[in-house]
C-alpha cells in the first residue's frame, strides 16, 4: 500500500507541529461513515487520529468537512423517508411528527409572540401583529381602557451604599464552650 491510499498521513510543516492530512480514500471514508450515522470518534478511529487531529482536519481542509456534511444529508434523507414511509404506512406518529417537524406546524397558539414588558406585567401579543396594533384591536373591543390613569413609576430612591454595620442587628453569641481541664491537672475545691 503506497502513501497515497492511505486514509489519512501525519505531515510535518515547514512551521508549526506536525498535522494529519486527509486523501481521498479518507475523504469516501469520512462520507460514508457519517452517512451511516457514526459518531466523530468512529470516523476518526477509521482514519487512525485522534478526535481532536479530526475536528482540526475539517477546520483545515474544507474538502473533509464537506464529505462530512454530505455524510449527515445522506442519512437525512434515508431518515426522512422512512419516516414518510412509516407515515403513509398509516403511522400517526410519523404524521404528526412529519407535520411538525417539516412544516412548522403547532397545535393551538403559535409559539412565535411580541412580548412587551413594562412596569405592569407582560402583555402577550400574536406574532402576526404589533403592540399597537393589538392595542387598538383590544380598545375597539371595548376590552381595555384606551387611555389608562397615569401612575407615578419613580422608583423609591435606594442607597447603593451598604447599611452601617452600626444600623445592622446583633448575632446572638453562642453559649462558650465548656472549658476542659488538661490531663494531669488536679481539681481540687475549697471549702
Amino acid at each position: 500500500m503506497s502513501v497515497d491510499d492511505l486514509p489519512s498521513r501525519k505531515v510535518s510543516g515547514k512551521v508549526g507541529r506536525p498535522h494529519y492530512v486527509v486523501g481521498a480514500r479518507g475523504i469516501k471514508i469520512i462520507e460514508e461513515l457519517s452517512a451511516r450515522g457514526c459518531h466523530l470518534t468512529t470516523i476518526a478511529k477509521a482514519l487512525r487520529m485522534s478526535v481532536d487531529a479530526f475536528k482540526a482536519c475539517r477546520a483545515r481542509q474544507p474538502e473533509v468537512e464537506e464529505a462530512y456534511q454530505r455524510g449527515l444529508g445522506t442519512e437525512h434523507d434515508a431518515l426522512v423517508s422512512n419516516l414518510r414511509l412509516a407515515a403513509n404506512a398509516g403511522n400517526v406518529v410519523a404524521n404528526i411528527f412529519l407535520l411538525k417537524a417539516r412544516h412548522a406546524y403547532r397545535e393551538g397558539e403559535p409559539l412565535e409572540v411580541n412580548v412587551s414588558v413594562n412596569a405592569g406585567g407582560v402583555l402577550v401579543v400574536p406574532a402576526d401583529m404589533t403592540v399597537e396594533e393589538y392595542l387598538a384591536r383590544k380598545a375597539e373591543a371595548g376590552e381595555i381602557d384606551p387611555m389608562p390613569p397615569m401612575r407615578d413609576v419613580t422608583p423609591a430612591p435606594r442607597s447603593l451604599i451598604p447599611e452601617p454595620i452600626e444600623h445592622l442587628p446583633e448575632a446572638p453569641m453562642p453559649d462558650p464552650a465548656p472549658r476542659r481541664t488538661p490531663s494531669g491537672t488536679r481539681v481540687t475545691r475549697g471549702d
